[in-house]
């Protein structure tokens, strides 16, 4: 795990944050998918894009990939330069505020390889990790313009506060090998 606070300055973090916000530049959706019988919405909203043909499925639900706005394909080479790997596929997951969370998991869908590089934008927060190893859980609090490299197969979570936060973006560069 790595974590580079700094990635990008306050202002990069800033104007990349307004412009996944403005309408027109991203399909922001909200899903539902089942778990324990009983279809249940999303607790946030989600987009994605990568190279074309790809299909990230996870949680019973497809998400073909149609290409890369050149935005976010300028944005994916310099992380791959800092990450040194590749990457093909990104979800972005928005976040309105505390109480939109991603439950304890792990990214370990049939296909996926490397590390995750998740670049935070908004609002602080806090994300737990279990250690393999030991059990244990730790956190790191992700803050504006923050990237973290990973191994999805790790179980982690983004979970809920009552602390109010404004919003917050996280955008997860991934591998997928299908």
């Amino acid at each position: 795990m790595l974590y580079k606070r700094d990635f990008l300055t306050c202002k990069e973090a800033d104007d990349w944050l307004r412009w996944l916000c403005e309408a027109g530049n991203v399909s922001w959706r909200q899903e539902s998918f089942r778990i324990f019988g009983r279809d249940v919405m999303a607790p946030r909203r989600l987009a994605w894009c990568g190279d074309r043909g790809l299909n990230y499925r996870y949680t019973g639900i497809d998400h073909p990939a149609e290409g890369w706005p050149s935005e976010l394909a300028a944005l994916r080479e310099r992380i791959q330069t800092f990450a040194s790997q590749q990457f093909n596929f990104l979800l972005l997951n928005r976040y309105a505020d505390g109480r939109d969370y991603m439950g304890w998991h792990r990214d370990d869908e049939v296909g996926c390889a490397g590390n995750i590089a998740s670049l935070s934008l908004g609002a602080r927060r806090r994300f737990r990790f279990e250690s393999e190893s030991s059990g244990s859980r730790q956190h790191i609090d992700l803050e504006h313009g923050s990237l973290l490299l990973f191994d999805g197969r790790q179980k982690h979570c983004l979970a809920k506060t009552a602390r109010p936060t404004r919003e917050r973006i996280n955008l997860t560069f991934r591998l997928l090998n299908l």
